[in-house]
Formats: C-alpha cells, sequence, structure tokens
C-alpha cells in the first residue's frame, strides 16, 4: 500500500537536515529522503578545506544550540567563526552528528520520479516503493547539474572525469592530470594532487587567478559601518543578500538575475593560494578550441586573448566546471510536472515561501538562488527556508485539513 504523508523532504545535505528539525519542531507530518551528507563524504576529497568559513557553515535548528562552533567545542576541535578553515571531516562530522539529533528519521531512500497523483505528488523510489505527499520539499543539492563543457563531452570517461566524482583521489596516482576550471575546486584539486606527487596544471579561461582576501580582526567600528561583515563576504550588498533574501526576491527579476550572475564568482580560498602558486603551472586567460585524443592521452587546443594558441597534453582531463541547475536535466520530474514549472534561465520561479508554479512542490538550495540571492548557494542560506517552511506549511496544512459545512438553505 502507498503511505501518505503531508510533507517529503527529498535530500538530507544542510538544507534538508535544517528544514526537517524546523518542520519537527513545528509538529508537520513529514518524511526525509537521502543518504545524510552524501555529497560531501562521497564528492568531495579528503583533506579538502571549506570556502565559507567557520560562522557560514552552521545548519539550522529551530533554538540554534547546534552551530558549528558548540559542535567543535564539544568534540575539542579547533574552531573560530572567521580566522580559522573548516576542515571537511569537521563538516561531515558535524552534519552527522546533526542529523542524529534533529532528523534522526532519515529514510536512505532513491528516489527514481515525482508524478501526479490526483492534486498530490506520487513519489516512486528503487526497488518499487511509493510514497504519496502532499508537498515536496526538493533540498538535492547541486549534483543532479553537473556542468561539462561542449568541447570536452565527447571525451571517455577512462580520459575524462568531473571533480564531483571524487571522493578519494587515489584513481589519479601516477597519471599526468590537467585541471579545467578557474575556482575554488579546481585550485583545491591543484593543491591535493600536487601534494600527492601527481604532476598537475590548471587552465582556465578567466584572465586571472583569484583568491579571497585573508580575513582580519575589525575592531574599527567605523569601518564596519563603511563595510560590514557577513557570512558570505563583507560590504552592505552581501550584507544585504546574508540577511535578508525575502528582500532580494522583491526586486524586479533582471537586477535580481544579474545580482546573483555577478556576486561572488569563481575563486580560490586564501589558505590554498601558497600551496598552489609557484607550485603548480596555472595557465589562465586560456579558451579550449578543441580536444583530441592521441596514443591514449588527451591533448586540449587552446587560444589565448592575444590570440596565440598552445595544445596541452596530458593522461587525464579533470573538470573542475561546476553545476549549472537547468530543471530540464532533473530527470525525477516528469514531463508533466516540468512543463508546469514557470522558470526563468532554466531555474524555478519561486514564491516568498519557497513554491514553484506547482502547488506544493519547493525548490531550496542552489536551486532558490535566482529567486532569493547568492545566499542560498552556502550552507548558511538554509535557515531561511527552514524558517519560512516551518511557519508556512502548517497553516496550509491546517487550511486543508478544516472543511466548513455549507449552510442550509432555509
Amino acid at each position: 500500500m502507498t503511505a501518505l504523508v503531508d510533507v517529503a523532504i527529498i535530500g538530507a545535505g544542510p538544507y534538508g537536515l535544517s528544514i526537517a528539525a524546523h518542520l519537527r519542531e513545528a509538529g508537520v507530518d513529514h518524511r526525509i529522503f537521502g543518504a545524510p551528507m552524501e555529497f560531501w563524504r562521497q564528492h568531495m576529497p579528503p583533506g579538502m578545506k571549506l570556502k565559507s568559513d567557520g560562522s557560514s557553515s552552521d545548519l539550522s535548528d529551530p533554538g540554534g544550540h547546534l552551530t558549528l562552533a558548540a559542535f567543535c567545542r564539544h568534540g575539542g576541535i579547533g574552531h573560530h567563526p572567521r580566522l580559522q578553515p573548516v576542515a571537511l571531516e569537521t563538516f561531515i562530522a558535524y552534519g552527522e552528528a546533526f542529523q542524529a539529533q534533529f532528523a534522526p528519521q532519515v529514510e536512505a531512500r532513491r528516489l527514481i520520479r515525482i508524478g501526479d497523483a490526483a492534486g498530490r505528488h506520487l513519489l516512486e523510489f528503487e526497488h518499487g516503493e511509493s510514497v504519496i505527499a502532499r508537498h515536496v520539499i526538493l533540498a538535492m543539492g547541486v549534483l543532479p547539474f553537473v556542468n561539462v563543457p561542449a568541447e570536452l563531452a565527447h571525451l571517455p570517461p577512462v580520459l575524462a572525469s568531473h571533480s564531483s566524482e571524487y571522493g578519494p583521489l587515489d584513481g589519479l596516482d601516477g597519471r599526468e592530470v590537467i585541471i579545467v576550471g578557474g575556482g575554488s575546486s579546481a585550485l583545491d584539486l591543484a593543491a591535493l594532487l600536487s601534494e600527492r606527487g601527481t604532476p598537475v596544471s590548471v587552465v582556465a579561461r578567466t584572465p586571472r587567478v583569484v583568491f579571497h582576501s585573508p580575513p582580519r580582526a575589525q575592531n574599527n567600528w567605523f569601518l564596519q559601518l563603511r563595510y560590514p561583515s557577513s557570512r558570505i563576504g563583507g560590504g552592505w550588498r552581501l550584507r544585504i543578500c546574508d540577511d535578508a533574501p525575502q528582500l532580494i526576491h522583491l526586486l524586479p527579476e533582471r537586477r535580481r538575475l544579474a545580482l546573483v550572475r555577478n556576486t561572488l564568482g569563481p575563486s580560490g580560498g586564501y589558505f590554498i593560494r601558497d600551496r598552489v602558486e609557484d607550485r603548480v603551472p596555472l595557465k589562465y586567460g586560456r579558451k579550449i578550441e578543441r580536444a583530441e585524443t592521441r596514443g591514449g592521452r588527451v591533448v586540449l587546443h587552446t587560444v589565448g586573448g592575444d590570440g596565440t594558441r598552445e595544445a596541452i597534453e596530458a593522461d587525464h582531463v579533470l573538470m573542475a566546471t561546476g553545476f549549472r541547475i537547468d530543471l530540464d536535466r532533473l530527470a525525477i520530474l516528469t514531463d508533466g510536472i516540468r512543463e508546469r514549472i514557470r522558470m526563468v534561465e532554466r531555474t524555478p520561479i519561486l514564491s516568498l515561501n519557497f513554491e514553484s508554479s506547482v502547488p506544493g512542490l519547493y525548490f531550496v538550495g542552489t536551486a532558490s538562488a535566482n529567486s532569493f540571492g547568492p545566499v542560498m548557494r552556502f550552507a548558511i542560506g538554509a535557515v531561511h527556508p527552514a524558517r519560512r517552511l516551518a511557519r508556512h506549511l502548517p497553516r496550509v496544512l491546517l487550511r486543508r485539513m478544516v472543511s466548513v459545512p455549507a449552510m442550509a438553505s432555509s
């Protein structure tokens, strides 16, 4: 028999777990599906550090008790809100502790399809299991939206892979590697591979390598007033994006999309700079025109901004080319569902309650950034949908449960 639930949360990363914690406190009937912290455990390499600092890496529980700082303090782990990078292993352990306390009922089941069920949502899982949900919150993160450049898409898996496929980097030992990309993932992987003794170089079309500035203690109130800090960076624009995504939502669409597009572009953490500069060849300002295989190796044909051409050869190309939200690529949505979702730039247009144009279907995390701003790319952004949905869903569920009998005619 197909089970019925008021709210189904799909995804057990920072957003899904935070929302589950708030719904539990609000007494909302819900179930959460997914492997806890799976993206962080299986798709990021050991030894990596988060680009977001300690104050930007909290999950959200209703009382704000289990912060990353509190977890580290209890476990005797070094922590600072701004001046100490967060180790990947620490963040994973924190997320798992959060899940054990606030979402112990997580079900590690893989969703295959979302379809219609008489005004509700039919969730079909592997092994033939199904659930009908009145409301579905998609907190699936970025993994379904891997971005592979068209110039490299034809390369066989033995010669080319995406950065999201790692995990441990052992499979690249003994190979000469080209990393394509100019952001934090590319630079982190370059440092880790170089330190393993793997010959590695970085190729990117951005004109220069960008690193975050090292954080400094800000004790001057005047500087704080002119350039306030936030959990996603410094300055008034980022402070507003951090504190008030609902305000960003009210901006005209064109301005909002431009803000999201031009804020917090690809860059490396300040702590990675000394590990790659003068240690790893950084070939910036080079566009890949085409790629070919030759003798079991890959040759990238590139052109620089000045028109100079260079062929770069290696055993393997590692694409640190990020993710691009495109709902046409979200295979779990049936065509009937997808066609009813209003979109802009292939991302969902959302209400102030994170609801799409399909009633009862919600998107959070990076998929909601075009509606609510760049804070939705950070773990700390989970606090906003968690609080909003914990207020919204009890009201809308109550309205559906309460019926008013028609007045008898006299």
